[in-house]
């Protein structure tokens, strides 16, 4: 169901320093050239968002109010112009990691080290951009989108940061892994 302009969205926002998470009425966000609008099926809360919402004001550093969630899961529901690849009702998991794409640490995968990220005003959803604890979450280009295939999205949602920690270290050490090494 493509979800009408004019009807606001439920979020989970922070909004004031030192103070908890509120469920608000917000704008459901229109996604611009590149983007794809997701619905969001699920969405996981996780240490670093209360490790954000209890910073103190002179070390906080991301615009309020903030729609939180960088752990996302959704499936498809509209699209920006020019995006191909990408099909209304297809359903994926968000890569909170985001770069510039066009770098050397980002041609490696490794969108985390983009050095050019923050110059360029780019933020993951949840850490600078609005993340996946609304119904709705705009991602910024298809190559932050990770296939969810017959997953379970609410089982889905944590691996996206905290599958992804170790997944980074098995991706570093992937050349000294050759058969037999994990043997105990």
């Amino acid at each position: 169901t493509t979800h009408h302009k004019e009807d606001p969205m439920k979020a989970v926002q922070y909004r004031e320093i030192g103070k908890g998470p509120e469920v608000v009425d917000i704008d459901v966000p229109e996604p611009g050239p590149g983007e794809i609008r997701l619905k969001v099926l699920a969405a996981g809360l996780c240490h670093s968002d209360w490790f954000l919402m209890d910073l103190p004001e002179d070390q906080y550093v991301y615009p309020l109010p903030l729609t939180l969630g960088h752990e996302g899961v959704g499936e498809v529901e509209k699209l920006g112009d020019g995006v191909d690849g990408v099909q209304v009702g297809e359903r994926y998991a968000i890569y909170g990691p985001w770069g510039c794409g066009v770098c050397h640490a980002c041609a490696q995968g490794k969108e985390n080290y983009c050095p050019h990220a923050a110059e360029m005003g780019i933020a993951p959803p949840g850490l600078g951009a609005p993340g996946a604890m609304a119904e709705y979450v705009i991602v910024d280009d298809k190559r932050h989108l990770a296939p969810l295939g017959d997953l379970d999205p609410v089982e889905s949602a944590s691996l996206t940061d905290a599958g992804l920690t170790p997944y980074h270290a098995i991706a570093a050490a992937r050349d000294k892994l050759t058969p037999g090494t994990t043997a105990v």
